[in-house]
């Protein structure tokens, strides 16, 4: 395991906000069923957004932001699965009870206190994922706890909310998104900040995922589950990493999400004692001319026929701030690329890009001055301009608070500004929503063992972690108990048959779960024992009878002979 000590001097803090797709055969707030979709959508509208005041009667600066990059958002609609509730032309019903039941019992897994109503509230997002505008969300437990690595790991809440669309493509001021995940129920546990380290961090979100996927009350696959991954330092702030899909890719966003703050604070040092000033630098920028704009690497008719012009601007003195490492490979200039690429929706690639020596001479420029050259719309520019010096003055003060983007290879990109409290406001629509007290019991009576308490109880049986890790990964625990009371099989052996001969098996095209089903497997399973056929022996009439649909063991025994 990596040495974290430096981590841990600089005061690293991580948390995880888990979102899960529950596997309920509905939508949370309409009737329509809940499936992932990938054939051709049979309608497309298009909206725009606009922020709307809290009861405070303060805009959300997140709201604001989506609200200057004037996009154009276009869904892409399915008769049979998207209806008028989700395009907000009707309100909703009462939440779905199926849902309600499986997020309080996954709330009863981390032994967090459950309410007896729920308080529908809605949480604005005007990024488009949502065609509302917001997202209806309650709170269905608090104050959770479990065992982690010899100590506690303590949730903050745990909410049950409707999904988000899916974005097919994100260019200039058009947005396109695929509706089929929107309003599919799931849950959020939010862990509090006690993750020490990136390599905690991962384990914690193993250990979530494992808790959840005990219950089979979730989906599976990619895009069913998205962590939402938090990191600050010491003097720095929280930053979300957004939804990102595997846990094998937290550790490394973890790790360099820590040092691109420590560099951010180094460099709100260098900036401080340098002669600048946050307020020395001004949205001023110069319109080039053709020729300067061929030479820069743009071309003068494809500007013109889009109505778009080049621009530079100058920052004096600011050479070795925007050369400043931030992250492997990247440098201040790519957070200033970030902010630009979200807000000012520029189309060409590098949004930003280094002035040639040629145009940097005709300026009279010194080495220390950075020039920088963009184009696209003149109002574009304009929004250019203004957040590359929105962004310099937020790097006097240090860290800024954002949602940022998991790149490949555990680099990070700006995705919005962190939302605040005024997102939140209460649902007009929808009145409280009392959980009879006999639900509790009912949901109580039907929760299976925790992951910790069966990898205590599978210790001493004998099993390594690798078989526990894999028959809590595949769902396959239920299974493994029942064979260990029903056959004569022994432990290590029935274990390594179900998480790993079955797997091998499949791989080789002979999948037994497709084929027979956990019923299936078990019925052999018991059949074989009977039998005197070892676990190992198994294998080969569960590969039989998966080659041939509709043969019965005794027929498969009869032709493989096992041991």
């Amino acid at each position: 395991m990596q040495d974290y000590s430096e981590l841990r001097e600089l005061g690293f803090r991580g948390g995880l906000e888990t979102h899960q797709q529950l596997a309920t055969s509905g939508k949370l707030f309409c009737r329509c069923p809940a499936r992932i979709r990938n054939d051709h959508h049979h309608q497309e509208i298009l909206r725009h957004m606009r922020p709307t005041l809290s009861e405070f009667g303060e805009y959300d600066g997140t709201a604001l932001m989506e609200f200057k990059t004037k996009k154009q958002v276009h869904y892409l609609l399915y008769n049979d699965s998207v209806c008028t509730y989700e395009m907000d032309d009707t309100p909703p019903f009462q939440a779905n009870p199926e849902a309600i039941q499986s997020a309080l019992q996954l709330a009863m897994m981390f032994n967090m206190s459950l309410v007896d109503e729920l308080h529908i509230t809605r949480k604005q997002y005007l990024d488009g994922s949502i065609p509302t505008g917001f997202q209806r969300t309650a709170i269905v437990g608090v104050n959770g706890i479990i065992p982690f690595l010899g100590r506690e790991l303590h949730f903050i809440q745990m909410t049950m909310e409707e999904d988000a669309c899916r974005e097919v493509s994100d260019v200039g001021h058009h947005v396109v998104y695929r509706t089929d995940r929107l309003s599919i129920p799931l849950v959020e546990p939010v862990t509090a900040p006690e993750l020490y380290t990136p390599a905690e961090m991962a384990i914690a979100a193993k250990l979530i995922g494992e808790t959840m996927r005990s219950t089979h009350l979730v989906r599976r696959g990619i895009g069913s589950v998205r962590q939402d991954v938090n990191v600050s330092i010491r003097g720095g702030t929280r930053i979300e990493i957004k939804g990102v899909a595997k846990i094998g890719y937290i550790e490394s966003l973890s790790r360099i999400e820590a040092y691109r703050q420590k560099s951010l604070l180094d460099l709100r040092h260098q900036l401080r004692t340098s002669e600048s000033t946050a307020d020395s630098f001004k949205p001023e920028y110069t319109l080039l001319d053709k020729i300067s704009t061929a030479g820069e690497g743009f071309i003068p008719g494809e500007l013109e026929s889009r109505n778009h012009r080049s621009a530079v601007m100058v920052l004096s003195g600011f050479k070795k701030y925007a050369d400043w490492p931030t992250q492997p490979g990247l440098s201040f200039l790519d957070e200033l690329r970030g902010r630009i690429r979200v807000i000012a929706c520029l189309e060409y690639n590098p949004v930003l890009k280094y002035a040639t020596e040629a145009l940097r001479t005709k300026m009279n420029l010194t080495q220390e001055d950075t020039a920088l050259v963009f184009a696209g719309p003149e109002e574009d520019l304009e929004t250019t301009a203004k957040e590359i010096c929105i962004r310099i003055q937020e790097a006097f003060q240090g860290v800024p608070s954002e949602t940022r983007q998991a790149l490949s290879g555990g680099n990070t990109d700006f995705e919005r500004i962190l939302p605040g409290a005024d997102r939140m406001y209460p649902d007009t629509d929808l009145p409280p929503q009392p959980i009879p007290a006999y639900t509790f019991k009912k949901l109580q009576k039907l929760l299976p063992k925790k992951p910790w308490e069966r990898r205590k109880i599978y210790r001493k049986l004998g099993l390594s972690d690798h078989l526990m890790d894999r028959l809590l990964n595949l769902e396959l625990c239920d299974l493994f108990d029942d064979l260990l009371k029903t056959t004569e099989m022994k432990p290590k052996p029935l274990a390594s048959l179900l998480a790993d001969r079955m797997r091998g098996s499949r791989r080789a095209g002979k999948d037994w779960m497709k084929t027979l089903g956990k019923e299936g497997i078990r019925d052999t399973a018991i059949w074989c024992s009977k039998k005197g056929v070892t676990a190992k022996g198994s294998r080969h009439i569960l590969d039989w009878i998966s080659e041939n649909p509709g043969c019965v063991p005794e027929e498969a025994f009869k032709t493989v002979k096992p041991d």
